[in-house]
């Protein structure tokens, strides 16, 4: 059994990163899955969430954006929609991008009362919602630690 783990994380853009660790726990739609060297082969369908990448007793934290991941062989393969640690992001502009949400949201809900708006408009814009608030605390709670 290896005593590393192979992980690659790619977007729609790039190869976010590329890295021998120790450990990896991402966030399984069924919640956390911490996935160690030797782990059994999985695929699974990640939500929005915090990864977390050891390797040599340091700890780096990441925002994901839904998408799978697969464990064979001591390899990690992560798709995602975006991937992006806290230094990355823009507080300001997280806050902006937030409020938008939140009006989008509203103007949403106020479009319905006078006519009918599907249910799978609604869904995508709460889960946007929700990608923009756990953005946005990913990144106020890396600023503070």
């Amino acid at each position: 059994m290896a005593e590393k783990l192979q992980l690659e994380v790619v977007t729609p853009e790039h190869a976010v990163l590329t890295d021998t660790v120790d450990d990896v726990v991402i966030p399984a739609v069924e919640g956390d899955m911490d996935v160690l060297p030797g782990h059994l082969p999985i695929v699974t369908m990640l939500d929005v969430g915090q990864m977390t990448v050891r390797k040599d007793n340091d700890e780096r934290l990441f925002l994901i954006d839904r998408g799978y991941a697969e464990v064979v062989d001591d390899r990690v393969t992560v798709l995602t929609e975006s991937c992006e640690g806290a230094d990355d992001i823009d507080i300001e502009q997280a806050r902006r991008i937030l409020e938008e949400a939140r009006e989008e949201l509203s103007e949403l809900e106020e479009l319905s009362q006078s006519e009918r708006v599907e249910e799978e408009l609604f869904e995508k814009h709460r889960q946007s919602l929700k990608r923009q608030r756990m953005r946005l605390a990913f990144a106020e709670e890396g600023e503070e630690g």
